[in-house]
């Protein structure tokens, strides 16, 4: 086999390759913008902070992240995506609204007038009221059933971009493309 003629397999076997390796390039590219909380297109845009005062910017479970895969791969293309119906509108921000059903359930008592729950001596100032002080134990604080009801909802979401289109995706896979077919010419 010539040299040339191994030149030309080794490029044949990286351009069939490369559609693999740029797919799990994208796919990290998107799930990195959930450790970086920004947008980087022609610069890095960073997400709306959020009102939660625990955890991370759109993940509370971690399924939105784990989710985002290769979904087609051609010689050709590139697909990756999520099925996660709710990744549209965070990607993409918007209103949504309409109506929702909660189901009945029981509601456990955090407080009882005023005091959190947790063994406590209830006693009573005012006077025309006669109740005698009670020591309440903190599993004894009570609970409700609540009926199953409807209700509206109208949510806002801001934009928080972590798939798409990316002009510095796109220099990633560039400098992936030229790698590669550097190291194929070159034999390495």
């Amino acid at each position: 086999m010539s040299k040339l003629d191994k030149i030309i397999s080794n490029i044949n076997n990286a351009m069939n390759a490369l559609p693999q390796r740029i797919a799990t390039l994208a796919v990290n590219f998107s799930k990195e913008r959930f450790v970086k909380k920004d947008w980087h297109d022609t610069h890095s845009e960073p997400w709306a902070k959020t009102r939660k005062k625990k955890g991370s910017t759109l993940v509370a479970s971690g399924r939105l992240k784990k989710s985002i895969r290769k979904i087609k791969i051609t010689p050709t293309s590139v697909t990756i995506g999520t099925d996660v119906p709710y990744a549209e509108i965070h990607n993409e921000g918007g209103n949504i609204s309409g109506t929702e059903t909660v189901k009945s359930h029981t509601r456990k008592a955090h407080k009882v007038k005023g005091y959190k729950r947790k063994a406590f001596t209830f006693t009573t100032k005012n006077r025309t009221i006669n109740v005698p002080s009670k020591r309440i134990k903190a599993h004894t604080v009570g609970e409700s059933q609540v009926k199953s009801f409807t209700r509206r909802y109208n949510r806002h979401f801001k934009a928080r971009r972590f798939i798409g289109k990316s002009a510095e995706l796109e220099r990633q896979v560039e400098e992936l493309i030229k790698q590669e077919l550097n190291k194929a010419i070159t034999g390495q």
